[in-house]
């Protein structure tokens, strides 16, 4: 058997995008491309290696609200959000552990990124 143990946080922020070019892709998704406001609400999955609160649940939140109150993430998608974030998670957490990244749209639509170390 095969354990793993995750912590998860969760939190959110007002953003601002577009699709350029949604209309070529379909007539209906027109309105995409113009700016448009969304609450991202954003969920962190981190693999940790005990289970005593080895990253603590609030420090974890208080740093990824600071690296997207700080970074620029207005006009990005909900996976290039992702990426950024999973960026950010590996460079203060390292490269070893294991990290899921959803970032969605108003809680309707997600963009997930997944990052599994070799």
């Amino acid at each position: 058997m095969t354990l793993k143990t995750y912590i998860k946080v969760r939190t959110q922020f007002e953003g601002f995008h577009y699709y350029p070019n949604a209309g070529q892709i379909d007539p209906r998704i027109k309105f995409l491309e113009h700016e448009h406001r969304h609450m991202f609400k954003v969920e962190v999955k981190i693999s940790v290696t005990h289970d005593d609160r080895e990253l603590e649940f609030f420090l974890v939140k208080w740093k990824l609200n600071e690296f997207i109150t700080e970074a620029k993430m207005n006009h990005k998608s909900c996976e290039m959000i992702g990426k950024d974030i999973l960026a950010h998670l590996i460079s203060e957490y390292g490269g070893t552990r294991e990290y899921e990244v959803e970032v969605s749209e108003d809680g309707e639509s997600d963009g997930i990124v997944h990052y599994i170390p070799e």
